[in-house]
């Protein structure tokens, strides 16, 4: 099994690190490759957040969401191999973002049109003004 990560070179989503594929290279899945888990960058400075594909389904008190990826050894101690591989897809995209500087992401086109304060010129009209 292999790892390969499709890095998010053009910024859209703008949190969004890599794509992650799972590639089987023995056995009966071999030749084979497991796409849906992505990296994302965290808004409050946490280590990067791994998400594997999920289902949702309805509930009286509204929409919930289960992972795919799920533990096979029972109860005695639940979701310790999906922890694992995350901090495992954490560590190795650390190793592969670390050999590809991170470039400023560009604006947004809310970004760029969004005003900070009333009557203050937005990041297009700053940019028309100069040319």
């Amino acid at each position: 099994m292999r790892i390969h990560f499709v890095l998010n070179h053009d910024g859209t989503p703008a949190s969004k690190l890599a794509d992650i594929e799972i590639h089987f290279e023995d056995g009966l899945l071999a030749g084979l490759k497991l796409v849906g888990c992505t990296i994302w960058r965290s808004k409050k400075g946490d280590p990067p957040t791994v998400l594997v594909p999920s289902r949702s389904y309805a509930t009286a008190g509204g929409i919930r969401y289960y992972e795919l990826l799920r533990d096979s050894v029972g109860e005695e101690m639940p979701k310790e191999a999906i922890k694992r591989f995350k901090k495992y897809i954490r560590e190795e995209y650390a190793k592969v973002a670390a050999t590809f500087p991170e470039k400023d992401p560009e604006p947004t086109f809310r970004e760029k049109h969004m005003r900070t304060k009333k009557g203050a010129p937005t990041m297009a009209e700053k940019e028309a003004a100069q040319k």
